[in-house]
């Protein structure tokens, strides 16, 4: 077991060799710790604010929704840190790696300043543009004030751990995120209650967070000092270089851009499928967060693929780099299918843990047997296009989910609320099949190759 915790996870050995399938194991496993972790941040929140009233349950909700599009913004440029660094270190030139590093923590720097600025001057109104009732607003402003204000510590703590990635190095991340939330599990109720100090209510769970990842924001940047990292960083040698930070923009933007269109499809199905009655929206929610958790392992593998993709496409290893994308997508499907048997051969005991209503229970029922048969085509869709952006290739990807999400999926299902007698069976085969569009358009665009022409820059 030692042997193998040692090899399998182990954040300093060269991914560009030795055995493919450990490689993306390595990769890929703290990648699936660390989403997960970062999932039940807001729900670490959402525990301890419960006993405070539905106001403050709100008001962590819609101030979720706002920090999500925050999220949008950095996943973009992390994207792009993983792109270009992990080229750079394939190449072996740890000094543009470097050098990329300090531009993406610059742009989050900027970043962070104008979220805390539109923050201290706009957070009611924010959630008041979400359609929040006075009351919420009254507890929510100072929650997302302070969220917003210190929003400095995620986005910073967010792009380390992508510079990390790049680098290969995928176990301190993890770290770092379990030491913020443990620190908020145990900050929370300090904060809010007032164990000690004056309570601060529904304010304090946003202090106890900005608090956790402000420790663990300072253990990162603490590593980045050490030789031991493979991205040594000085506060004495940055350097701006303006021609990095746009080719980082030229790869995030379309990233951030994919996100940005699978946001507002959701709010706009959960508008068509609210057609239906509460029962059809209780049944679409739980299954979307059963959904959201059996993507976990294709978000950590994709991870994985995009780190191997740029290094090994840094290292002049192409037909590696194509190699080690198709073992985490087999890796990926194998897993879909599994979940897929699952979900369709016990759909109802899967939903009734979520509630004992028996019509959100045959709704539900039969949305997720329906997507079961498609899951296997997420592999493609998630792992497919994760690797493309290691690669740097971002704006077909984007184009492939504007089509099937906005050319097919919206319109599609609009269609069949409103023309047909289909109904929420209808709306669900449409969901479905927008899988398999996705998937299947990605994986064609991935084998016609186009990433294999990427430019690999070495910056100095």
């Amino acid at each position: 077991m030692k042997y193998f915790l040692k090899n399998i996870f182990s954040n300093n050995k060269k991914i560009t060799e030795g055995n493919i399938v450990k490689n993306v194991i390595s990769l890929a496993a703290p990648l699936m710790i660390g989403a997960l972790l970062h999932s039940t941040q807001s729900l670490i929140d959402m525990f301890w604010v419960g006993s405070l009233g539905p106001e403050s349950i709100a008001a962590v909700a819609m101030s979720g929704i706002i920090m999500m599009l925050v999220f949008t913004i950095v996943a973009g440029i992390g994207i792009g840190a993983i792109s270009l660094i992990s080229k750079n270190i394939g190449a072996g030139n740890p000094e543009g790696a470097q050098l990329c590093a300090y531009q993406a923590l610059t742009f989050g720097f900027i970043l962070s300043l104008t979220i805390g600025i539109c923050g201290l001057f706009f957070s009611d109104k924010f959630l008041a543009l979400l359609g929040a009732e006075a009351s919420v607003i009254n507890v929510g402003s100072g929650y997302l004030k302070i969220l917003l204000m210190g929003s400095f510590t995620m986005v910073l703590l967010l792009l380390s751990g992508s510079i990390l990635q790049g680098s290969g190095d995928m176990i301190n991340p993890m770290i770092f995120m379990v030491i913020a939330n443990l620190l908020n599990i145990v900050l929370d109720p300090i904060f809010i209650f007032g164990i000690g100090i004056k309570p601060m209510y529904t304010a304090g769970a946003a202090v106890a967070t900005i608090l956790g990842q402000g420790i663990a924001l300072f253990l990162a940047l603490r590593l980045f000092s050490h030789q031991r990292s493979k991205i040594h960083l000085r506060i004495s040698k940055i350097r701006l270089k303006l021609d990095i930070m746009m080719d980082m923009l030229r790869v995030g933007v379309p990233t951030s851009l994919q996100m940005f269109f699978r946001s507002i499809m959701s709010m706009v199905i959960i508008n068509i499928v609210a057609g239906f009655g509460t029962a059809a929206v209780a049944a679409f929610g739980i299954v979307m967060r059963i959904h959201i958790n059996a993507l976990m392992p294709a978000f950590a593998l994709g991870g994985a693929a995009a780190t191997l993709m740029g290094q090994n496409i840094g290292a002049g290893n192409i037909e590696r780099a194509k190699k080690s994308v198709w073992a985490a997508t087999l890796m990926d499907m194998g897993v879909m299918f599994i979940a897929g048997f699952i979900f369709y051969n016990f759909s109802g005991t899967i939903i009734s843990i979520f509630t004992n209503d028996p019509q959100v229970v045959a709704i539900g029922s039969e949305f997720i047997r329906i997507s079961a048969f498609f899951y296997i085509f997420i592999a493609f869709g998630v792992v497919l296009n994760r690797a493309l952006g290691g690669a740097g290739d971002t704006v077909v990807p984007m184009l492939i989910t504007f089509i099937s999400l906005w050319g097919y999926l919206v319109p599609a299902a609009y269609w069949v609320a409103k023309y047909t007698s289909f109904g929420l069976t209808g709306i669900w085969w449409v969901m479905a099949t927008s899988y398999a569009l996705n998937g299947l358009l990605t994986l064609v665009w991935f084998e016609i190759g186009h990433w294999k022409k990427a430019r690999v820059t070495l910056y100095n």
